[in-house]
């Protein structure tokens, strides 16, 4: 048999020269790319003005690129990165924002706690996430009530443009700066953020602001409590989001409870959840009702309120592949003008051609999904 070392790529050759060199063990390191592709078809239909039917991308899980990257630097010390960003995969586009999810880095001890810098998940939303059976995502969404245009305490905070829709702070926020309890505190978790304006305002993705999460859970119990409270609001007028909520697995089936509110001044929204998953053979049923309460300074405004119904099947091939189809209906009172996402469009204003106050919205999507 020849002595002779088979020859290694540059890299790597390159790579075992600088540890050799160094004299003391190097630090491993990892790097990994995963991601989810999701693409549905949908009709919704807003009452009078008509219907839509399209091709649609992450009803199920966002269609996304991630690439994450972590450090063990010894003693219990890693460092490490996440990149994130949403793929319209009917479309084969990305969003404006390229790493619009998250783009972080960290440092963690596994007594200490983790440090991380960048744009991330609000803590509000996280615990509102977790509760919700369809992840905030597709016509069920929890977060249907989310609108610049129909919900008045986000559209008087942020101005109710496309804008400030796709960047108010009750999604992500960039310039953060987190801390993150450690794991092994017998069942206890909790987060706090801080964001930066930068000078900005929160429809530029600049958002100046503070708060964070609190929870425990085990096998069966989850429970949590979050706020977040911007600061560079609209005539610089604080906005504060606020959420807690719970879920408890009885074996048949896991029910979850739970309220998120949004208040400026005196516009306040509640949203009220109340949903279950339910196992059933290689798949899981889920249903969802969520209320939203608005109040404002006058009884007129304290009226538009809002219902939203949900119903959807996940069926699992395999471990990474499903097929689904959910149902939705919006129901609104007085003027609110909430809606099904991805149906006409719809106005708030009673002079607009596409007005849509008091009407209803109703909405269904099936899809195959692929976690790669």
């Amino acid at each position: 048999m020849s002595s002779r070392t088979p020859s290694l790529p540059r890299a790597a050759a390159l790579t075992a020269a600088l540890a050799l060199a160094g004299g003391h063990a190097q630090a491993q390191s990892s790097v990994t790319i995963s991601g989810t592709l999701d693409v549905g078809v949908r009709q919704v239909r807003n009452g009078s003005l008509g219907s839509v039917s399209s091709e649609v991308s992450g009803s199920n899980l966002t269609s996304k690129l991630v690439i994450r990257g972590v450090e063990d630097l010894g003693g219990g010390l890693r460092a490490g990165f996440l990149l994130d960003t949403t793929i319209l995969g009917d479309t084969g586009t990305a969003n404006s924002t390229f790493w619009d999810r998250q783009s972080t880095v960290s440092l963690a001890h596994a007594n200490y706690g983790e440090i991380r810098l960048g744009r991330d998940w609000v803590p509000t939303h996280l615990l509102w996430t977790a509760i919700d059976p369809f992840t905030t995502l597709g016509v069920a969404s929890a977060n249907t009530f989310r609108s610049v245009f129909s919900a008045r305490a986000l559209g008087q905070a942020f101005g109710a443009t496309a804008d400030a829709a796709a960047q108010n702070p009750t999604l992500r926020v960039s310039n953060a700066v987190e801390y993150f309890l450690p794991g092994g505190l017998g069942g206890v978790h909790g987060a706090l953020m801080v964001s930066a304006g930068e000078g900005g305002t929160a429809g530029a993705g600049a958002t100046r602001g503070e708060g964070g999460r609190l929870g425990w859970a085990n096998a069966k119990i989850s429970v949590a409590v979050a706020r977040y409270k911007t600061r560079n609001a609209n005539g610089g007028f604080a906005f504060t989001d606020e959420a807690w909520g719970g879920s408890y697995d009885f074996g048949v089936v896991r029910a979850s409870l739970g309220q998120r509110r949004w208040a400026y001044r005196t516009d306040r929204l509640t949203n009220t959840l109340l949903a279950a998953s339910v196992p059933l053979g290689a798949g899981v049923i889920k249903l969802t009702a969520l209320r939203a309460d608005q109040t404002g300074a006058t009884p007129a405004l304290s009226d538009n309120d809002a219902t939203l119904l949900g119903a959807g099947y996940v069926h699992n091939l395999s471990k990474r592949t499903a097929l689904y189809g959910h149902v939705a209906q919006v129901a609104n009172k007085a003027a609110a003008a909430f809606a099904v996402p991805g149906g006409p469009a719809t106005s708030g204003v009673s002079t607009a051609a596409n007005y849509f106050g008091g009407q209803t919205s109703r909405g269904f999507e099936v899809g195959l999904r692929h976690n790669f």
